[in-house]
């Protein structure tokens, strides 16, 4: 963990010494400028109490180790993800720490060759984490001024834009922004390339790597971790069943009798036997991100010019990575944030793109998957993904009930676009 000075510093020789960073000259008990980058709900009480922080190294570069190998005096910045005191039970409840774990265990086995293209995570240069505690601490490269967050070109639609100067952020990336198909296309045949890699891996289910969000439910273990996520859901759609129960309440949902419909069967539908049956579905799992929606992945631009750096992309956010169902992944994406009128017009197109991707990595002819299997999972899978989703934020108060109408509006577009029933709907997916 590191060692800090004091609230606006950090001791630079823990830096140099853990992330391994070329020498600095200078006086090195200078340490480093901490900037709290976290967003509101997760400021520290100083600027170093936060999750994410932004770190600038306040010292010159030696000649010819500057940023990129140039002789500048350019302060270096650095992100730092750390899970705060107070944070800690929360992270040890949910596995936040697992990202570390990602970084060091197998964000090696992810292609990151000399070709940019093929980059497709920031560059860490250091990761702990402690499941049992919850404790965690990743150094990260700072993106921030060589790309975007890729959930801009979906519009104002996702409560994450709906305070956001998205004309300013899209403008970053010159006067020929990519269209939302477009990200979603280079993003999804990506992800492609990772779900191929880690296909029906059996290392994965080794016990060095329990880890993994899922881990144990694919060994037909960890049922009452389970339980207590479907508690959870059960909880929440309670709540939402007692303040309709007193009626009047500001924030209860205008609902599409279908989804409605289709929540309460799923609800009824959980089931352990139903959850290990489909998991155990022969050559259908891999490792998937967990938390897959287009905020997750910055587009890389041209500093120099302000033009995209050539559909370049790197995935963030690993804290909810584990085994289950790729095309599960895709669903969630696009019904995160694709306007339905977009959606319906390339939605198609994308996961057939993903899908022969998906095929062409598979030099070992070892993903038994057919297009239709393929297909269905994206709709399914994502859907019962959502359900899971829509269901808690009914259940809580203030802001996350605005946020819950917009969700239950795509879910609604996406059941009747793809004419999908209650009865194709077997329960939430945690």
């Amino acid at each position: 963990m590191p060692v800090w000075v004091d609230d606006c510093h950090m001791d630079w020789e823990w830096i140099r010494r853990k992330t391994k960073l070329p020498t600095i000259s200078g006086n090195d008990t200078a340490g480093c400028l901490v900037q709290d980058m976290s967003n509101q709900g997760r400021l520290g009480a100083t600027p170093r109490g936060g999750a994410t922080l932004k770190l600038t190294l306040a010292l010159e570069q030696q000649e010819g180790q500057g940023v990129d190998g140039k002789d500048d005096a350019v302060p270096l910045t650095l992100i730092i993800k750390q899970v705060p005191s107070s944070g800690r039970p929360l992270s040890q409840q949910l596995g936040l720490a697992r990202e570390a774990l990602f970084y060091n265990q197998l964000a090696p086995d992810i292609q990151q060759g000399s070709d940019n293209n093929n980059k497709l995570l920031p560059t860490i240069h250091y990761a702990w984490g402690d499941m049992t505690t919850g404790s965690k601490v990743v150094v990260m490269e700072d993106l921030s001024q060589q790309s975007v967050d890729s959930g801009i070109f979906f519009g104002p639609g996702n409560p994450n834009n709906w305070n956001r100067d998205l004309p300013a952020m899209v403008a970053r990336v010159g006067s020929q922004p990519p269209s939302a198909g477009h990200v979603a296309s280079v993003t999804f045949q990506a992800m492609a390339r990772i779900h191929a890699t880690f296909w029906c891996r059996n290392d994965l289910l080794n016990d060095k790597n329990e880890w993994l969000r899922g881990h144990s439910w694919l060994l037909g273990k960890g049922k009452e971790s389970w339980e207590a996520s479907m508690g959870l859901v059960r909880q929440c759609w309670n709540t939402n069943l007692e303040r309709e129960q007193r009626g009047g309440e500001p924030g209860t949902l205008k609902w599409d009798p279908l989804v409605r419909a289709t929540i309460e069967a799923a609800i009824q539908g959980i089931s352990w036997q139903a959850q290990t049956d489909r998991l155990h579905t022969k050559g259908q799992w891999t490792l998937v991100h967990g938390d897959f929606w287009p905020g997750n992945i910055m587009w890389m631009i041209n500093n120099s010019n302000n033009t995209s750096s050539g559909d370049e992309i790197r995935f963030l956010d690993w804290e909810m990575v584990g085994l289950g169902s790729g095309p599960q992944d895709l669903g969630q994406y696009i019904l995160s944030n694709m306007d339905p009128a977009e959606r319906r017009a390339c939605e198609h197109d994308l996961v057939q793109a993903y899908f022969q991707e998906l095929k062409r990595c598979d030099a070992d002819n070892k993903i038994d998957l057919s297009w239709e299997q393929c297909w269905r999972e994206y709709k399914i899978g994502g859907l019962e993904r959502w359900l899971w989703f829509l269901v808690y934020f009914v259940g809580q108060e203030g802001p996350l009930l605005d946020w819950a109408q917009f969700f239950h509006n795509q879910i609604a577009s996406f059941m009747h676009d793809h004419e999908i029933s209650p009865s194709d709907i077997s329960q939430p997916r945690p």
